[in-house]
């Protein structure tokens, strides 16, 4: 199936491309974001995976939040400090 993922966090998702990825029916966020860190070698899902938080079509959304054909991810930095 067809999904989109945005990248909104370059300075943690490194090469990480945004853009169209064809990825298995049934994937999950975190499968994506394996996916699409899998082109950053500097980058592993274990480090990134809680730095960030997503959206998929526009609503908040979790690592095992299931994708559908033709969702929109938005991989966001989240925000620290005080």
């Amino acid at each position: 199936m067809h999904v989109e993922a945005r990248f909104i966090c370059a300075d943690i998702a490194g090469p990480a491309r945004s853009g169209a990825y064809e990825i298995p029916e049934g994937s999950k966020i975190s499968d994506l974001l394996r996916i699409s860190l899998a082109q950053s070698p500097d980058r592993s899902y274990e480090n990134v995976k809680d730095m960030v938080i997503f959206l998929r079509n526009g609503k908040q959304a979790q690592l095992d939040t299931e994708l559908a054909e033709g969702d929109r991810v938005h991989i966001l930095i989240k925000v620290f400090g005080g």
